[in-house]
């Protein structure tokens, strides 16, 4: 294989990586309705008006989703009054602290506002708080925090639920330590309108797991009210990491992931300024995952086929600037992990979420597994060299000892062909006519014939690379998905090594030591595909300019190394080449004297 084919086998490896990330990731597969939740009766809905608000944000949520809604059924029913009221006075605060995150809830509605992460930082290098400031954004008048009741349905009394203040008997900051788990409990009643509800939390110092029981008796019998989560995960994404840092939605049925991005659902505009869309998550999952890259929203329901929707919303703000709000609901939640997508993490909680590592996506089965075994050998080199740059640029010399073997026997191969040029040029002048099938047919077999005649195998050139490939694609996926890599840096301006070079440093000497190894490396090729061997490694540049800096760092360190082994193995190859040379000389003298 010829150095112009190598090179644009490399072009067209990392054009399928790019117009992958775009356009073929996994769509959710379309199964059979879930059941409606049992206790929940729908209630009667009048249809909404045509008429259409110009302003954007005097619609609420429900009005946004509002649908007409099967009229409520009429049933006997013993009711048991509510015995008392109980309800807040003064909406509060309540903090609750652990080794891992600082929570903070509120009375009004008993909802999530805050939920920052002691160990990780967001791209701003500020603490890293995975509740999105768009919880502050408000839609008719509402605010829609993670853990509020649902209000698609357009229920009033759900609604006021989320308005109304809860009673809270305890301090406004809860300490979790030990092994003592602690609970919170938020508590609402009234009277009047015959109903209770009852939220309660459970926290454990050690675990970014949340226990959730939430109970809801409204005339005397219990009913299940969908809760929601959103309208996004994580603050301060950089705008280098805003491309593959896709929300998404995940659930795992016991065999495969099935997940939907929520940038590829179908909106519809509806008015001035505001597009929606929604849908059902189909399936009977063990736990679904509000997710991006790095960290994830996991919840485990009571029932897996508890029915589960999603909403997404955009909508134009001041200044003509849009934003996303995107939603789940879910019914009867029992267990939230809310934390960062680390394998040694998610390996804790597994007997809750089980096989909770598929939440990280390593990419296609064969270089998801090469990303896996490679995380691990970088984990293991990073227990002895403090600097994941380090790390990787020990792994990738590593990798290049296990290829030499390889490399070597596909360096000689390719000088072989080079010396064997002559004699294949003779080969096709001897056969002119190569449009006559029998001439072409018979000058294959005399090359084939002396290619075995002097032990050459023409496609030994493609080995090494074909080798490289599965490695390449495993450090791409590694690197975009991996949180041990996560604002990890190298040396001076590589800050972080999930991020590219802002200064394509690293590039150009990628693209630089690319054309030293093409000119080093023995080829077969024309005068016109040598011109390629100077003319790719430009183009690979600039596909290379917006990958990750750890990705290029493996490439410009796997083509310095290449270029020392080249030099080694062309010294041997030429003075070996000389030796014969010499050899065959001496051999036709002796041959004249004779």
């Amino acid at each position: 294989m010829d150095t112009k084919k190598l090179i644009l086998a490399i072009a067209l490896s990392i054009i399928v990586i790019t117009l992958y990330q775009y356009f073929f990731m996994p769509k959710p597969a379309v199964k059979t309705n879930v059941p409606v939740e049992a206790g929940v009766v729908p209630t009667a809905t009048p249809p909404v008006s045509a008429e259409k608000s110009d302003e954007s944000g005097s619609k609420s949520l429900s009005d946004i989703f509002s649908k007409t809604k099967k009229k409520e059924k009429v049933e006997e029913i013993k009711v048991e009054p509510v015995a008392s009221d109980v309800a807040g006075d003064l909406e509060k605060d309540i903090v609750v602290e652990t080794n891992l995150f600082t929570a903070v809830f509120t009375n009004r509605g008993g909802g999530l506002k805050s939920f920052v992460l002691k160990k990780y930082k967001d791209d701003l290098k500020n603490p890293l708080n995975l509740i999105s400031e768009k919880v502050n954004d408000e839609f008719g008048g509402d605010k829609y925090l993670p853990f509020y009741f649902s209000v698609f349905s357009q229920e009033e009394f759900v609604k006021e639920l989320n308005r109304n203040l809860f009673g809270h008997s305890g301090t406004g900051t809860l300490i979790v330590s030990g092994n003592i788990e602690k609970e919170l409990v938020f508590k609402y009643s009234s009277v009047e309108k015959n109903i209770s509800v009852e939220k309660r939390f459970f926290f454990r110092n050690d675990s970014y797991v949340i226990g959730m029981k939430i109970s809801v008796v409204k005339d005397g019998k219990p009913i299940s009210i969908p809760l929601v989560f959103g309208p996004d995960l994580e603050n301060n994404i950089g705008a280098q990491r805003a491309q593959t840092s896709n929300l998404t939605l995940k659930g795992f049925d016991g065999t495969d992931i099935q997940d939907l991005k929520f940038s590829g659902v179908k909106r519809q505009k509806l008015g001035a300024g505001i597009e929606s869309g929604e849908g059902t998550f189909n399936g009977f999952f063990y736990w679904i995952a509000y997710e991006r890259p790095y960290f994830a929203a996991m919840i485990r329901m009571a029932r897996r086929d508890a029915p589960l929707k999603y909403y997404t919303v955009q909508r134009e703000e001041e200044k003509g600037i849009k934003k996303d709000y995107s939603f789940i609901t879910f019914s009867d939640p029992v267990s939230v992990y809310f934390g960062p997508k680390d394998e040694k993490e998610l390996a804790k909680v597994e007997a809750i979420f089980p096989e909770s590592n598929k939440v990280i996506d390593y990419g296609w089965a064969i270089f998801g597994a090469i990303a896996k075994i490679m995380l691990k050998g970088l984990t293991f080199i990073h227990q002895y060299i403090p600097n994941y740059g380090w790390a990787l640029v020990v792994f990738t010399l590593f990798i290049k000892i296990l290829l030499f073997p390889l490399t070597y026997a596909s360096s000689v191969s390719m000088a072989k062909m080079q010396t064997l040029q002559p004699k294949i040029k003779a080969i096709k002048k001897k056969y002119k006519n190569l449009k006559d099938p029998e001439q072409r047919k018979k000058m294959n077999a005399e090359t084939m014939a002396l290619y075995k005649t002097e032990k050459v195998n023409p496609a030994g050139g493609c080995l090494p690379l074909l080798l490289q490939m599965p490695v390449f694609f495993g450090l791409f996926r590694l690197l975009q998905t991996s949180i041990s890599i996560r604002h990890e840096p190298w040396i001076l301006w590589i800050t972080d090594l999930s991020l590219k070079d802002a200064f394509y440093v690293l590039p150009i000497l990628m693209g630089v030591t690319q054309i030293i190894v093409s000119k080093m490396s023995p080829t077969t090729a024309d005068s016109s595909q040598k011109k390629m061997m100077y003319i790719m490694p430009v183009v690979m540049v600039f596909l290379f300019m917006n990958f990750s800096s750890g990705l290029n760092l493996y490439w410009f360190v796997s083509n310095l190394l290449q270029i020392g082994q080249q030099h080694i193995i062309n010294k041997k190859i030429f003075s070996e080449k000389k030796r014969e040379d010499a050899e065959r000389k001496t051999l036709k003298r002796k041959k004249r004297g004779a």
